[in-house]
């Protein structure tokens, strides 16, 4: 990049204009036109050319300037620095993202977990302190939502990021709901009012000149999303464990504890009845086909299935099957006319081995039924987004109890995990157009 690179294109572009200009005074044979065109061309791209080089000319020629100025400047301060005496500042980490702060917060948490053993060392009381947590409190708050440390009567909250991830992504991972709907987090548990509305069957008008306009008002309904209390049971660890510093205990219970609240969500994620308990998907679905037998199923009563959900719902969010493994193991064996199965499954790249039918993804769930059996409905269609998990992420979202004397005899410590969450169907219309419908068995 240089002014002499400029000079060159110029020069190059006031040829091929003389050229051009010769051209244009006659009449041009094809071949002739086809050279016009070409040096027009070539003349618009060194024209581009020609000002990008300028454009990089003159912002290099800017930074010399301020690099010139800045040397300036740091030269004069140089000069007249005036030396003064040391000052005591005192050892507070003052950014809770610095390397420091995360080294407490994870020694804290670890301490908290080993207290009363072999393992506890005393760095771990050190961060303790340091954050304000409360070694001695038998509870442990987690608050996600602003990832600090506090005081309350319960010790304190509490994020450590491995914990914390390590606790919802076991939610996540056993959970298939959960990895299709859509997760919400609020900071309380109170009840709230979600909002719920079916538009699918209107549509606009056309109307003459001078014609009125029908009035079609917006009918909305709705859902009580509340939250429940689900626990993990005792997750026991000995204290041979515990004095073991190459366990780490922490990621241990948190990932046990996920397993455990992950797989009873699913179960009434999928099918609560939606009465003191959260509305499954299962409950919320509506009727989209039912099969002709009790024990089978046949490739047209899926299709029939796809396409008793309307189209809107089909243009977005996590469209897709839901069923038991042994139920895809069942479909998997069905072929279409042309004797290919409806089944597939991909073994590379982003989505490697999501399984499909009819092209859509399907998200396994052991909590759906797993035999065809009469009256069972053993299939789910449609935009699982519709379907909201609602999480507290705020004090009492997820609570660690630590149970050190119930359990002391045996050689012992309990912990139990408790995550208050719940999740419902979003639909004002639950039948015609419902966004997720169900293929059920035909009665005995």
């Amino acid at each position: 990049m240089s002014i002499q690179d400029i000079r060159s294109l110029q020069a190059e572009r006031v040829e091929k204009v003389s050229k051009m200009e010769e051209l244009a005074k006659r009449q041009l044979t094809p071949e002739e036109q086809q050279a016009f065109d070409d040096l027009a061309a070539n003349v618009a791209a060194i024209d581009e050319r020609v000002s990008t080089l300028e454009g990089e000319l003159a912002m290099a020629s800017a930074q010399a300037a301020q690099t010139e100025a800045n040397s300036s400047k740091l030269e004069y301060i140089k000069r007249n620095t005036k030396k003064s005496f040391p000052i005591n500042v005192p050892n507070i980490v003052t950014d809770l993202n610095d390397k420091k702060a995360t080294v407490n917060k994870a020694n804290a948490i670890r301490g908290w977990f080993l207290r009363g053993t072999r393992g506890f060392r005393s760095e771990f009381a050190n961060a303790a302190h340091e954050i304000g947590l409360d070694l001695n409190s038998n509870e442990l708050s987690l608050e996600a939502r602003a990832q600090s440390v506090g005081t309350s009567s319960a010790g304190g909250y509490l994020v450590n990021d491995e914990f914390y991830g390590t606790l919802t992504q076991a939610l996540k991972d056993y959970n298939g709901v959960r990895q299709v709907a859509t997760v919400m987090s609020t900071s309380t548990g109170s009840n709230i009012q979600m909002p719920c509305l079916d538009d699918t069957s209107n549509s606009g008008s056309l109307i003459a000149e001078n014609g009125s306009i029908s009035e079609v008002a917006l009918t909305f309904s709705n859902k009580t999303l509340g939250a429940y209390k689900f626990s993990s049971g005792q997750v026991l660890t000995s204290y041979e464990l515990l004095q073991d510093s190459l366990i780490n205990v922490e990621s241990l219970v948190a990932e046990q504890a996920g397993i455990r609240i992950g797989r009873i969500q699913e179960s009434y994620f999928t099918t609560g009845t939606g009465s003191s308990q959260p509305q499954g998907l299962v409950a919320g679905s509506a009727a989209g086909k039912t099969a002709a037998a009790t024990n089978a199923l046949s490739v047209d009563e899926i299709i029939d299935l796809v396409f008793s959900v309307d189209e809107a719902y089909k243009r977005g969010g996590n469209v897709g099957f839901m069923c038991h493994p042994s139920i895809l193991g069942a479909i998997a064996k069905l072929k279409d006319d042309n004797g290919s199965p409806i089944f597939s499954q991909t073994y590379a790249g982003a989505d490697a081995r999501v399984p499909s039918i009819l092209g859509y993804p399907v998200t396994l769930n052991s909590n759906m039924a797993s035999s065809l059996a009469a009256s069972a409905k053993v299939l789910l269609f449609g935009d699982f987004s519709k379907y909201v998990i609602r999480d507290v992420a705020g004090d009492g979202g997820i609570t660690i109890v630590r149970q050190s004397e119930t359990y002391a005899t045996s050689g012992q410590i309990g912990w139990v995990a408790i995550h208050r969450s719940s999740g419902l169907l979003l639909t004002a219309n639950a039948t015609t157009y419902n966004p997720v419908k169900h293929l059920v068995m035909a009665a005995s």
